[in-house]
């Protein structure tokens, strides 16, 4: 079964690379409505192949454009959100480099930031706030680096304020647990992994349910940007201790 899912992810790619990549670039460069479906679309065919079913809790609030902020366990939490609503999303510039990922988050319009750079944080947030005035919906990972995801790292307040300079946004929180069976397992790749044993090893394993989490819409009226990110992580953390194995 590993073996499949490894010829289908190549397959996947090949044919994204040929027949995708093409369209999307221009439905992206005329801004056409279809390359909201194409990314929803691509990401559930990917996590599809490397056997990540996505399990969806509640839904973004209704009023747009949303400000997402969820905990960050995996590179996998991008294409199981993207999978569920077309989004933009906030990344270390790393990821820009990384082979063929890289070249398919530039292609969704994805924000780079320096990570450590604080003198970035104003031009990233301005960048934010561009998403946020098209009417994109944007996901951000407050707590600037992935964990094991037994536990939501507190959240780094330099973004928020974004939400405070673009006064139309609602902050939606998100929490995302994987599952094999009824254990929350880790899927992440992080230290001195290096990124194909790791993408082996995720789909000898199989039978991964990625469970996404989406709590209700975060009151900002009279909320400073630390009052907003405690609130924040607070909200994402009870989402995450909510999700029970048992029941899904």
């Amino acid at each position: 079964m590993p073996y499949l899912r490894a010829f289908a992810f190549i397959a996947a790619m090949a044919a994204a690379f040929v027949f995708v990549v093409p369209v999307q670039a221009l439905a992206r460069r005329r801004g056409w409505a279809i390359q909201h479906r194409i990314q929803s679309g691509f990401c559930r065919a990917i996590c599809a192949t490397i056997g990540i079913r996505v399990m969806q809790i509640g839904a973004l609030p209704a009023s747009g454009p949303r400000f997402v902020v969820a905990n960050h366990v995996s590179w996998t939490d991008i294409i199981a959100l993207a999978s569920l609503y077309p989004m933009t999303f906030l990344a270390k510039s790393e990821v820009a480099q990384w082979p063929v990922l890289g070249f398919l988050a530039r292609l969704q319009g994805t924000v780079f930031v320096p990570r450590g750079s604080r003198k970035d944080i104003p031009r990233v947030n301005a960048a934010l706030c561009a998403v946020l005035d098209e009417g994109r919906d944007l996901v951000v990972f407050p707590e600037g680096t992935s964990s094991d995801g037994s536990d939501v790292l507190p959240f780094k307040p330099a973004h928020f304020e974004a939400i405070q300079g673009y006064g139309g946004a609602t902050i939606a929180p998100v929490a995302i647990r994987y599952m094999q069976g009824e254990r929350p397992i880790d899927v992440g790749w992080y230290g001195d992994m290096t990124f194909l044993p790791h993408l082996w090893s995720l789909m000898k394993r199989g039978g991964v349910r990625c469970v996404v989490a989406f709590g209700d819409a975060i009151d900002l009226q009279d909320k400073d940007r630390k009052q907003i990110t405690r609130e924040s992580e607070a909200q994402v953390r009870a989402l995450a201790q909510m999700i029970d194995p048992s029941r899904l």
